[in-house]
C-alpha cells in the first residue's frame, strides 16, 4: 500500500495517549528489531517517570489511525542547562523507508527547542545504518561511541594490575556529589547513566594519599537471596585527566568495583564511552567481551 504521508500522518502529543496506547507504539515501532524490546504497561509507566520522559515534547503518529510511529523526549535542568534526550524512536514496520522517522524527529525537535532545551542527544546501535541515516539528515552529530561488555565467571588470575603501589582509598557517595565533581563534565555520557538517573546506581569517589579526588565510578550491584552477589554493572570510571597516574586509578576502581574477584558471577559494562581507552585497555585484557555498542549522537541548538 503506497502511503502518502504528507496527507495521511497524523501528529499527537504523547501526552494525548494513553498508557496502553504508548505501550503500543513502542512494542510496534521496535518490531523486528536487533533485540527484544518488547515492554508491559506497568514497565512503561516505570520507564517515562524514571528517565523524565515529557509528553508534551514526545510525538506519535498514526496513519488512518493504525500507530505508525513515535519519538520520545525527556527533558531536565541539571548544572544550569536544560538538556534533552531522545528516548526512543520507533516505526511500525508496516510504514518504514518512507521517512516516516525524519518526519516525526523534526516535529519532536521543534518542539524541545522550543522548549528552551540546549542539546538533544540520543543512542543509536553503530550497526544500525537505517537510524544513522535518519539522525544525520536531521542534523544530528556522532559524538562518542559507547560500549556494552560482558565477562562471566571468576578471575582466574589477578586482574587490573598496576604500575606502581600508590596507595588509593575509595569512598562511597552519592551520586550527584560525583555530579559535582570538575572533571565529571569534561566527558561525554549517556542520558541514561547521567548521576541524576542513576536510581538504585551506588557511586564512589577515589582519593589518593593526599586525600585528593582523582576519580569516581557509576555501577549497580544484585545479590542472590543468600547475599552473594549475582551481577555488577558498571556505567562509569573516569580518573582525572590530569593525573599522570590516570591509568592506575582506573584499574584500582574496576578492582574494588568487581570484587570480589573470586566470585562466579556476571560482570557487565554498559554504556561506557569508548575513547575512555585506560579503561577499555583494562578490561580487555580481563577478559571481557564487546556485547554490542552504540553512537552517542547530540544536535546542539
Amino acid at each position: 500500500m503506497e502511503v502518502k504521508l504528507e496527507r495521511q500522518l497524523e501528529i499527537r502529543s504523547l501526552g494525548d495517549c494513553t498508557i496502553r496506547e504508548i505501550t503500543e507504539q513502542w512494542n510496534t515501532g521496535f518490531l523486528a528489531y536487533f533485540n527484544d524490546m518488547n515492554l508491559s504497561i506497568e514497565n512503561m509507566n516505570i520507564r517515562l517517570g524514571r528517565l523524565n520522559i515529557h509528553p508534551e515534547l514526545s510525538v506519535a503518529g498514526y496513519i488512518d489511525g493504525i500507530p505508525a510511529g513515535f519519538v520520545m523526549i525527556g527533558i531536565a535542568h541539571v548544572g544550569g542547562r536544560k538538556q534533552a534526550w531522545n528516548g526512543g524512536t520507533g516505526v511500525n514496520p508496516e510504514f518504514r523507508g518512507r521517512s516516516l522517522s525524519k518526519l516525526l524527529l523534526q516535529e519532536a525537535i521543534r518542539r524541545t527547542q522550543a522548549a528552551g532545551a540546549e542539546s538533544l542527544s540520543l543512542e543509536t546501535r553503530t550497526d544500525n545504518d537505517r537510524a544513522i541515516r535518519s539522525y544525520l539528515s536531521v542534523g544530528f552529530t556522532i559524538r562518542e561511541t559507547l560500549q556494552v561488555m560482558r565477562r562471566e565467571g571468576a578471575f582466574t588470575s589477578l586482574p587490573f594490575l598496576r604500575s606502581y603501589s600508590t596507595d588509593y582509598r575509595m569512598f562511597p557517595v552519592t551520586p550527584d556529589i560525583v555530579g559535582r565533581l570538575a572533571f565529571y563534565a569534561d566527558t561525554p555520557k549517556s542520558w541514561t547513566t547521567e548521576w541524576f538517573n542513576a536510581q538504585g546506581h551506588e557511586a564512589a569517589i577515589v582519593l589518593d594519599r593526599n586525600s585528593t579526588t582523582v576519580g569516581y565510578v557509576l555501577y549497580s550491584k544484585s545479590c542472590r537471596a543468600d547475599g552473594t552477589v549475582e551481577s555488577v554493572m558498571l556505567t562509569h570510571c573516569e580518573a582525572d585527566p590530569m593525573r599522570s597516574d590516570a591509568g592506575d586509578i582506573v584499574r584500582f576502581m574496576l578492582g574494588e568495583v568487581f570484587t570480589p574477584l573470586s566470585g562466579p558471577y556476571t560482570r557487565r559494562v554498559h554504556y561506557l564511552r569508548e575513547s575512555n581507552v585506560l579503561a577499555m585497555e583494562a578490561l580487555r585484557e580481563a577478559g571481557f567481551q564487546t556485547v554490542f555498542a552504540e553512537h552517542m549522537m547530540v544536535l546542539d541548538f
